[in-house]
């Protein structure tokens, strides 16, 4: 019994996995000190509040034994302070068998059904072929979004901002901030950003959740903010030089990196990195293209930007088709193979070795962008791996390490 429960194999809930433990204990000894030492390898915050006291709590040596009393309400005390939960990386709240997926969240649809959704999808695992990609709810947002940004950290998936409507201008830009947590399938309402941001971007670093620029009812912002999980609250941090929207970001090292966007009447070339050691932004070498609209994304000790728009004469939106990689060590740009078809307000995943840059709008066509890039980080090409459904803009896309026992419901 022992080998089993050290295992990360088990395609169990807790819940279960405890009354199987207990059932066996009762069967085969009645010594206290054997029970605690099993009970140490129950992931006993991995159980929901409501089993933890309706359930464990009606055992009795659960409740007399004073080490085992301990375990249980140690795990309610866990999830008395969700804000925090994030912080906590002990081995007792992690799932023991998990599957990685792609992950959508919201997006607003352009043709034939205009508007914006609230579903979050769950890809299956095979992403590989020139088909139609197939996916399953996984969840609702508590209401439809888009444009929005989405972060994962340490596993809780937080949907940041975005607009509530179909809004041009960000006119209906919320500073609303929401977590999934998909080991309970639960949401909780984190507190609020100081801002309200749509066409922004969002990063995780050391523990804090970082929000740069965007775009709400009265223009373009150049103000940020970060997240303290500790304390659940934003804190002003210095902000950028001048006000961006549409531009894109990553994280890489100890650094938040910002390319391009709308910015003075104009999309940029422009590259900015900020430190949070000194709360201090500073220029790097610019992009060798103008653009907004675009994706960017850490991989393998390099930053990649792909598609977005540029203006031309006639300030009409072109597509940009260039790729650039961005050597952080050498502060330069290095011209990579095109995308081969446009991609602009959509979103990009690093996933199994290679980038996906996922739908968006086809500035080209000037409809919406059903098709999937991939790009192999290995042989610097290209390629079209699928379809999606349905032409979607600012969808967040990530990836999230779901329970097993779910993925084999929704496969």
């Amino acid at each position: 019994m022992v080998n089993c429960l050290n295992s990360d194999q088990l395609g169990l809930k807790e819940i279960d996995i405890f009354h199987i433990t207990w059932e066996w204990f009762l069967l085969n000894s009645n010594q206290e000190d054997q029970a605690i030492e099993l009970m140490k390898l129950i992931r006993f915050p991995m159980i929901n509040p409501a089993d933890l006291v309706q359930t464990v709590q009606r055992v009795d040596m659960m409740m007399t034994n004073p080490e085992l009393r301990q375990m249980v309400l140690s795990a309610l005390n866990y999830h008395v302070v969700p804000h925090s939960q994030p912080l906590e990386k002990t081995f007792n709240v992690q799932l023991r068998s998990f599957v990685e997926r792609l992950v959508s969240v919201g997006g607003r649809e352009i043709h034939p059904n205009p508007g914006l959704h609230d579903e979050i999808l769950v890809f299956d695992s095979k992403i590989t072929s020139n088909s139609l990609l197939n996916r399953t709810e996984l969840a609702s947002l508590p209401s439809a979004l888009s444009h929005m940004q989405v972060v994962v950290y340490n596993n809780f998936l937080y949907v940041l901002g975005g607009c509530t409507t179909q809004c041009a201008h960000g006119e209906s830009a919320v500073n609303s901030v929401l977590r999934y947590d998909p080991r309970f399938d639960t949401w909780f309402q984190v507190c609020p950003m100081i801002n309200k941001r749509a066409y922004f971007f969002a990063g995780v670093l050391n523990d804090r959740i970082y929000t740069v620029g965007g775009k709400f009812k009265d223009g373009s912002l150049a103000t940020a903010e970060a997240y303290n999980p500790t304390d659940n609250i934003w804190e002003p941090i210095s902000p950028m030089p001048m006000s961006y929207h549409a531009h894109a970001g990553a994280v890489y090292g100890n650094f938040i990196y910002i390319s391009g966007g709308y910015s003075r009447n104009h999309f940029t070339p422009d590259m900015q990195r900020y430190d949070p050691a000194t709360n201090q932004w500073e220029d790097m070498a610019a992009m060798l293209t103008q653009r907004g609209w675009h994706v960017m994304c850490a991989a393998q000790d390099k930053l990649y930007v792909f598609g977005g728009c540029n203006l031309n004469v006639n300030q009409q939106a072109m597509p940009v088709m260039q790729s650039e990689c961005y050597d952080p060590l050498t502060d330069q740009w290095t011209i990579i193979a095109p995308l081969s078809v446009s991609h602009k307000e959509a979103s990009c995943v690093v996933y199994n070795d290679h980038i996906y840059v996922l739908g968006g709008y086809n500035v080209q066509t000037k409809t919406g962008q059903k098709l999937v890039s991939r790009y192999d980080l290995y042989t610097g090409i290209w390629e079209t791996v699928g379809a999606l459904p349905r032409s979607l803009t600012g969808v967040g896309y990530c990836t999230l390490k779901l329970p097993a026992y779910n993925i084999d419901e929704v496969d």
